[in-house]
């Protein structure tokens, strides 16, 4: 059996040791960065889940992910919001409640935007959107959100250059002073 062990290396990865990197924070200073990067993670979490309270989003709509990437010797979070509850008004708000999230971290972490590396959200394959396939591709050639007509839009320009136009006429010595 522990030819067998020996053979095929069950060792856990934790149990090897770590090979030295060149330019890699001295030992002294690799709990005091796990402390930091862990305060951070806690941070961005607590930050999402008062967010999310705050803005009347019930227990269970989102889950909270916090991840962690080391690259190039510094540790970035990813937060992951995963809807578990499909609803158009939480669609709409998505920019809205990463930009809050992220103020509100800031608020304690000045610096959050060199260590945060991204907001994502995710929508599960199971996810109960009612949305299952892509419309026709023509429903992007139409502006239905815009209720301004062309034809008023002009109108608006013709008066205003009318008015630019009839200052300009004006000799500077007739004009009003400021």
């Amino acid at each position: 059996m522990d030819l067998i062990k020996r053979l095929f290396g069950t060792t856990r990865q934790a149990e090897l040791p770590t090979p030295p990197q060149s330019g890699a924070p001295s030992d002294s200073r690799m709990p005091e960065q796990e402390s930091v990067v862990g305060t951070r993670r806690e941070l961005v979490r607590v930050m999402a889940r008062d967010t999310q309270r705050a803005a009347g989003i019930p227990d269970g709509w989102l889950e909270i992910q916090v991840m962690l990437e080391l690259s190039r010797g510094q540790t970035y979070i990813h937060l992951r919001l995963v809807v578990r509850h499909w609803d158009e008004r939480l669609v709409k708000l998505q920019v809205a409640f990463q930009r809050r999230v992220l103020s509100e971290v800031e608020r304690f972490e000045p610096d959050a935007r060199q260590w945060i590396g991204s907001i994502t959200w995710l929508y599960p394959d199971d996810s109960d959107c009612p949305h299952s396939e892509l419309p026709d591709p023509a429903i992007w050639k139409t502006v239905d959100h815009v209720d301004i007509e062309i034809d008023d839009v002009q109108e608006d320009l013709a008066r205003l250059f009318a008015v630019r136009d009839a200052e300009l006429s004006t000799p500077a010595s007739a004009r009003p002073a400021p």
